[in-house]
């Protein structure tokens, strides 16, 4: 945090910080409840549609598995965009993650590296 002193960051809380409190103050870390508007989009940490606005939602972690010619498969992180409501992946060892199935109106993109594919 110390590097990037001047970076504005805001956490919309989610149902992990709810059991684990506000981060510490000496941080710099605003915290906000959902939903937060942002333009045309509400930032949520559900994925809850909204009256008005395009809703990015971080709870589910969404994961889009890819098939090979053979057995093979890979499970990737990717971003859903939905009609109402847009998942976004997450990053990291521990946070699992849930796998996704394309809706008609949806589009899906993985990520992998530092390249983004759209596959649905």
């Amino acid at each position: 945090r110390a590097e990037h002193s001047t970076l504005r960051i805001t956490l919309i809380r989610g149902n992990h910080d709810k059991r684990a409190g506000d981060p510490p103050a000496y941080l710099g870390i605003d915290v906000v409840p959902e939903p937060l508007a942002l333009g045309p989009f509400a930032l949520q940490h559900e994925p809850d549609p909204h009256p008005d606005l395009h809703v990015l939602a971080g709870h589910v972690h969404p994961v889009y598995r890819l098939h090979g010619r053979g057995r093979q498969s890979l499970r990737l992180a990717c971003f859903y965009l939905g009609r109402q409501v847009s998942l976004l992946p997450a990053f990291g060892e521990f946070t699992g993650g849930f796998q996704i199935r394309p809706a008609p109106d949806s589009t899906i993109y993985v990520t992998g590296g530092d390249a983004v594919w759209r596959v649905a």
